[in-house]
């Protein structure tokens, strides 16, 4: 999108992720990155953004009940929240742990909490946090016994 002119700023908790996407995208115009998390982030700026998209970032990670209200209060009249992660495993909704050494330049094993849920519990989710036209969907894997992608779309009204 900063190719097509769009300002365009990436949030991520992983210093080494900030770092990574610095290198590969330095000396783009329009292209900004900030480390942090991402309520803080939200909460901290003034801006107004036209879309915000966490792709199996910080919807996946952060309780919806605390991140939505940023996304909402940060985003223009018409404004596009969307956001993609793994397809919920049926019967594994709400807050999951997730336990690993996956963070890079970990030692130890950290766990986290990643929220889950059926595309009609995000839509029922997103329509009390005030967002509307929303679109909430799976799409399954090219690959038999693979997990397929959650996807939704909503919008802040106009």
């Amino acid at each position: 999108m900063a190719c097509q002119g769009v300002e365009v700023t990436g949030i991520d908790f992983s210093p080494v992720q900030v770092e990574r996407a610095r290198a590969w995208w330095r000396g783009t115009p329009g292209m900004s990155f900030v480390q942090g998390e991402a309520c803080a982030c939200l909460s901290s700026t003034p801006a107004e953004y036209d879309a915000i998209y966490s792709a199996w970032g910080a919807v996946w990670f952060t309780d919806p009940e605390d991140l939505f209200p940023c996304v909402y209060k940060r985003l223009a009249p018409g404004g596009v929240f969307a956001f993609s992660q793994a397809e919920p495993v049926a019967g594994s909704y709400g807050p999951q742990q997730m336990r690993g050494k996956w963070l890079e330049g970990r030692e130890r094993e950290l766990t986290v909490f990643r929220w889950q849920y059926a595309p009609e519990t995000w839509a029922d989710i997103l329509k009390r946090h005030g967002f509307t036209d929303i679109d909430a969907q799976v799409f399954k894997a090219p690959e038999p016994g693979n997990l397929g992608t959650l996807m939704v779309r909503a919008h802040a009204p106009a």
